[in-house]
């Protein structure tokens, strides 16, 4: 099942500009980790099905928004900028964030 913004119908991409609100601030990053088209990483898929999209914020923090089980699309609060192919930095499935930073937030 693809991943999806709220709208469902765009397809969340490897890349995209996003923004959202963390702490009441809104905030700008871009996908880093998308289940299913990301190599899979243990820190963003577990064994029961939960599955979190990573954003890499401006700031270089990352989040880790969960993967609505029942649509498959985002958090309303996730809003699709503009699709960027320039290079990221992306999670690959050794990458370890939130074991070696605890940056967990999940809006």
């Amino acid at each position: 099942m693809a991943v999806r913004y709220f709208d469902g119908v765009t397809d969340v991409q490897l890349g995209d500009q996003v923004t959202l609100s963390v702490l009441f601030r809104k905030r700008v990053g871009r996908v880093v980790y998308v289940p299913g088209v990301s190599a899979v990483n243990p820190e963003f898929e577990e064994d029961d099905g939960s599955k979190w999209v990573g954003i890499r914020l401006d700031d270089r923090s990352l989040v880790a928004t969960p993967v609505l089980t029942k649509t498959g699309n985002l958090k309303k609060k996730i809003k699709f900028i503009a699709r960027d192919n320039s290079p990221c930095e992306l999670i690959t499935p050794s990458s370890r964030e939130f074991e070696e930073h605890g940056e967990a937030l999940s809006p």
